[in-house]
């Protein structure tokens, strides 16, 4: 048990090296390639840079034993352009999913631009900031339209521990409609407290954890049909695992706290 936990202890805190030192690396390539036009081009070359980046760092994971991630589902989504939205746990929640998206935006929060690891690798792949109001909906609609998959976490933060789930902002429903796109619903179940709201990073979690992505229904905008009824359908969904106990957790295995 002493060994066992010595491993999980030297796993966590190694792949958070391993995590940022990634992070680096893809933002001084970023900074070096400055010079670079700002074109669709360019962005989906960093886009695919940063999934397979993040692809490995999954793999890292799981070698570590941190945690293992499982995927249910992906073969179904046809890689046509949607808007993926997801219920947002954990922290590393936007790692899983980018990982097997090899052509995606996501919307970041804007002190995400000044962070060292991973600002200069989000503005090169043309990520967006949550501060943009209507231009946001505009601009990541025209990202859609282009082609691209955008992932969103509707709550806007971590859902709170003990909490089922947080309340949906709609605006990743007008950005479907705006895009003429389906909305595809991804949940994400987990039974670990790794880089949970509320929890310092540098507290060890129970390990090893596992996550399982699993795809659930698309939602197709009708014309006509509010934005609001649309986010509605999705939400409903989403509190309906979280009563059924898919969301907070799986069955907890044994772990080190």
């Amino acid at each position: 048990m002493f060994f066992r936990s010595v491993l999980h202890l030297l796993g966590y805190y190694l792949s958070l090296v391993v995590f940022g030192a990634f992070g680096l690396t893809l933002s001084l390539f970023s900074l070096l390639a400055g010079g670079l036009p700002a074109t669709p081009a360019t962005e989906r070359f960093f886009q695919r840079l940063i999934h397979r980046h993040l692809a490995v760092f999954v793999w890292w994971a799981g070698f570590s034993r941190m945690l293992r991630v499982h995927y249910h589902g992906l073969d179904r989504l046809s890689g046509r352009p949607c808007v993926l939205v997801a219920n947002h746990p954990g922290l590393m929640d936007i790692t899983y999913l980018l990982a097997r998206v090899p052509e995606a935006v996501c919307i970041f929060k804007p002190a995400i631009r000044r962070n060292p690891v991973l600002g200069a690798a989000a503005r090169r792949a043309g990520y967006l900031a949550s501060d943009g109001g209507h231009d946001l909906v505009r601009a990541a609609g025209a990202k859609v339209a282009a082609g691209h998959t955008l992932v969103v976490f509707p709550e806007g933060t971590r859902t709170p521990p003990g909490v089922e789930l947080g309340p949906f902002k709609p605006g990743f429903a007008l950005i479907a409609q705006r895009a003429r796109v389906p909305v595809q619903l991804v949940h994400i179940g987990w039974n670990t407290n790794v880089l949970v709201k509320g929890r310092a990073w540098w507290r060890l979690p129970r390990l090893p954890g596992r996550v399982d992505i699993t795809v659930g229904p698309c939602l197709a905008p009708a014309p006509g049909r509010p934005a609001a009824a649309l986010a509605a359908e999705a939400e409903a969904w989403f509190r309906a695992r979280a009563v059924a106990g898919d969301t907070a957790c799986l069955r907890p295995r044994a772990a080190v706290s």
